[in-house]
């Protein structure tokens, strides 16, 4: 998905070093995890605001994800799924 190359090999190789990631990959890595932060700061500003029930869906599968969010692709719902879960991890949210 990040790489679009399929190739399992360039990701060992980047992250051992032999090679260099390639610039849009990078910027791509860069992009989630600012999409990931914005999700993140945007659910805490509820939870200290007490804007909703502080219940945050977890979604089994992409298939689920895309019931609620059809727009979303597999990078949105792991981006998603990742934020449910550090909530859930650090008790601020519980999961449905």
């Amino acid at each position: 998905w990040i790489a679009q190359t399929g190739d399992s090999e360039s990701w060992r190789q980047w992250e051992n070093g032999k090679c260099a990631i390639p610039d849009r990959v990078v910027e791509q890595l860069l992009a989630m995890r600012q999409q990931r932060k914005k999700h993140l700061h945007a659910i805490i500003e509820k939870i200290n605001n007490r804007i909703g029930n502080n219940t945050m869906r977890f979604f089994p599968d992409l298939t689920a994800f895309q019931r609620v969010y059809p727009d979303g692709n597999f990078i949105d719902w792991k981006i998603y799924q990742s934020v449910a879960a550090e909530l859930y991890a650090h008790d601020l949210e519980r999961l449905c």
